[in-house]
């Protein structure tokens, strides 16, 4: 960590109430959307192939759901991390920096990094 962290957030009482209905709705919808994946999966599995045509498209539309399930997945983990920074005092600062951002806490309540940390992780490539 590069810089001075403070556990005191740099929202106000009325943000930190407004990112936490956020977070809460959002990770409902989250959970909500792995529960229909999982049923049509399964449904999905449990369907007879009647050709082969019938096997592609089943084998298309598993990967597309594992695909959609995957990124919801970790949305999902992130937006209940940023819930646990909520309550431990630490939302919308920085976790790599520990700066204080609230417009993008803000805009973004499951972002973990400030915009100048979030660039420099990108130009440093998949493994930065």
């Amino acid at each position: 960590m590069n810089g001075t962290r403070t556990s005191e957030s740099p929202l106000r009482p009325g943000d930190l109430e407004e990112a936490a209905a956020r977070l809460s709705a959002e990770a409902d919808r989250l959970r909500s959307e792995l529960a229909r994946a999982r049923e049509a999966e399964s449904a999905l599995r449990a369907d007879c192939d009647l050709d082969a045509a019938d096997t592609g498209a089943k084998a298309i539309t598993l990967n597309e759901l594992r695909t959609r399930a995957e990124s919801d997945e970790a949305l999902l983990e992130r937006t209940v991390a940023a819930l646990d920074r909520l309550r431990g005092g630490s939302f919308g600062i920085c976790t790599r920096c520990g700066r204080q951002g609230r417009e993008r806490a803000m805009a973004l309540p499951h972002a973990e990094l400030c915009v100048l940390c979030a660039e420099a992780r990108e130009a440093a490539g998949p493994d930065g």
